[in-house]
């Protein structure tokens, strides 16, 4: 039987990650050489596709092909996409004649050059799903009281009908990427402590309900009796926006929040469906600290996919270093196997 394997990972600088930190830690090529994936979704690529194919060298003359969306300012975000086959149609932005009617989603527009979204068509092998959209997502970090939140919700903004609209165009899509969101409580090691966080926000965890609905719990747990505790959550509910300085909720948001958590969602957390349990299951950690020795992470990187790509999916991982000092990225690849 044929299989696909997809990895995303946020490379925290394609240069600084294939260099090589010591004997036992050589960087990301000796893992692109022996990993058997066959898709590379990569994020904070922080370099243009000249630096980025001669930190690659060895790998693209090994075989691999690479697509890529820098940002304009130097040094910043950038996405990028390594596939062991051709990489077809790929673009750069999204929401740009999406859905039946063609129809353009203006907000997405302010990120056509920020390098956060590029996607190709890539062929899986198997049989019965044919070739499959990849997209690599680096959605903004964001940073409470301060612009970068307001970035990332207008980024929230345009993308969720970019979702919706490409779910209706029913093309079998992988977005992959460090969507620098926690969903859910069992999605991070010290929840509590980071509600007024960047990425842990009501506000942000009510968009990945939004697209992704609440399963496997019955209701969702933002601003629920654990989530609020004895005094409410400090940051406030789904429609409080904390954090941004001069946001205000537009059409787009108030749409969202108009029709709520998603009750037959039409994108899927791979890993979650196939692991609904798990509470120790982490894809980055920061480098302060002990916190990858005593796993204090959050898993903010996905595979999202569509429905029909779902039924596909077998096993998922986090390709997790064995110790602090053989990292290359302070995220971890997530990898998921469809056949």
């Amino acid at each position: 039987m044929s299989s696909f394997t997809v990895a995303t990972v946020n490379v925290n600088g394609i240069r600084a990650a294939a260099k090589e930190r010591s004997e036992n830690n050589r960087g990301i090529l000796p893992w692109l050489e022996n990993t058997g994936v066959d898709v590379v979704l990569m994020q904070e690529v922080r370099a243009d596709e000249k630096q980025t194919r001669q930190a690659l060298e060895p790998a693209l003359a090994a075989g691999w092909h690479l697509a890529q969306a820098p940002a304009e300012a130097k040094g910043r975000a950038g996405v990028g996409i390594l596939s062991r086959t051709e990489l077809k149609d790929v673009t750069v932005g999204f929401g740009h004649g999406e859905g039946e009617k063609g129809e353009e989603i203006p907000a997405a527009r302010e990120f056509d050059g920020s390098g956060r979204y590029v996607e190709a068509v890539v062929a899986s092998g198997i049989k019965d799903l044919g070739d499959v959209t990849v997209g690599s997502l680096y959605l903004p970090s964001g940073s409470a009281k301060t612009t970068k939140q307001d970035e990332k919700y207008r980024f929230l903004d345009a993308f969720a009908p970019f979702m919706h609209a490409r779910s209706e165009a029913g093309r079998p899509t992988i977005i992959g990427g460090d969507w620098n969101i926690c969903h859910r409580r069992a999605d991070l090691k010290n929840w509590r402590t980071n509600r007024t966080k960047s990425g842990f926000l009501p506000t942000e965890r009510a968009f990945l309900d939004h697209v992704l609905g609440v399963w496997p719990d019955e209701a969702t747990q933002v601003g629920d009796a654990e989530d609020s505790g004895r005094n409410c959550n400090p940051a406030g509910g789904e429609r409080d926006f904390y954090g941004a300085v001069d946001y205000t909720p537009g059409e787009l948001a108030q749409a969202r929040l108009a029709a709520g958590a998603a009750t037959d969602p039409q994108w899927f957390d791979v890993m979650r469906r196939l692991d609904p349990e798990s509470t120790d299951v982490f894809s980055w950690w920061t480098f302060r600290g002990q916190a990858f020795d005593t796993n204090a992470g959050w898993r903010i990187d996905l595979q999202v996919a569509t429905e029909d790509v779902l039924k596909h999916a077998r096993s998922a991982w986090v390709d997790k270093a064995e110790a602090f000092d053989l990292r290359w990225s302070d995220h971890s690849p997530v990898i998921v196997e469809y056949n």
